[in-house]
This record gives C-alpha cells, structure tokens and sequence, in this order.
C-alpha cells in the first residue's frame, strides 16, 4: 500500500438559512482552512482520507487532521516542484507522525516516523513526483469544491477559489511556477 491522501467533497446543498458571515479578507491562510474544515465538517457527508505505510486507512477526521495538512499543503508543493526535501508534521493527537518527503529526481521518498505506538511498516515509500503533484492538486481542488458545495463564503476567498477554478493550485507546467 503506497501513501496516499484524498477528500471527498460533500454533495451540493441549497444554501444555509441565513446570510452567512463573509471572511475577513485579510485572515491569514491558516485561520481560513480552520474555518473551512470546520464548515467541512459540519457539513458531515465527505471523507478525508490518507494512508500508507503498512496501514491503508489513518484514522484521520476532517475538523482536525484534514485542517492540518491543509495548512502545511502550499509548503509541501511548493518543495515537491522545487525538488526540496520538506516535512509535514501531522501533529494531532493519537496520528502523531511527521512525513518527510525527499526529492530523488523523478520520484519522491516519503519517510513516515511516528510519536506514537504505531510503527510504520515500510519506514520509506516512493511515489513517481507527477503522481504524487496530481494527488495533492486534486486534494486542493477537492477542498475547494467542497466549500461551494456546502455553500460557504470561504469558496469564493482566495486561494480557494482559484483553486476551484483551476483544478487545484497552479502547477508548473501550466504557469512556469506557483503555489495557489
């Protein structure tokens, strides 16, 4: 079982009863993906779901874990197209492990380490880098489609819904660079 992570979008809803609160526009990136994971949440119909090493199904949740990655994901693609090592710390509790993905030309090695008793199994696994570009691009346009689905504001703030509009945040092919 390779590493692999993915969000199912909840079914499209009328709108909420009320006038929803706008964001603020300058929040900063990682208070917006709290909210949105929050509204995700609450929605209650999509998945997240990430997996690898030994273990094809992490007990992940979309209020939290999902929040987390979210957070760490501009950094992540950004060292994956760069061809950087970079670290993504999933720290809540009970997943408590740290992925450190690792440039080797055309494909990236992902070392798993724990801080829990869980004990990964294999330590390293490798995905070709385009795979694993296209996996997290579709994670991010999976998000962002899942907030106009459930028909929250934070859609229509950036970088969400240049996210929703492009398939996920730009890759390099198709503008030479950028994180969304």
């Amino acid at each position: 079982m390779s590493f692999s992570v993915s969000f199912r979008p909840p079914a499209p809803r009328s709108a909420p009863a009320g006038d929803p609160v706008p964001p603020e526009a300058d929040e900063e990136y990682e208070t917006l993906v709290m909210e949105a994971c929050e509204a995700l949440a609450e929605a209650g119909d999509c998945g997240f779901r990430m997996g690898g090493f030994g273990t094809p199904e992490w007990p992940v949740d979309v209020a939290y874990d999902l929040s987390t990655l979210m957070e760490q994901l501009p950094a992540l693609l950004a060292g994956v197209r760069a061809g950087r090592e970079v670290e993504v710390d999933l720290y809540s509790q009970g997943l408590e492990r740290t992925l450190t993905f690792h440039p080797e030309g055309e494909v990236v090695a992902i070392r798993c380490a724990s801080r829990t008793r869980w004990v990964p199994e294999p330590e390293w696994e490798r995905v070709p880098r385009d795979e694993l570009l296209a996996m997290l691009t579709g994670l991010a346009a999976d998000f962002a489609d899942g907030l106009a689905a459930v028909d929250s504001p934070l859609a229509e703030v950036s970088p969400f819904r240049e996210w929703r509009e492009r398939g996920g945040p730009e890759t390099p092919r198709a503008t030479g660079a950028g994180t969304g």
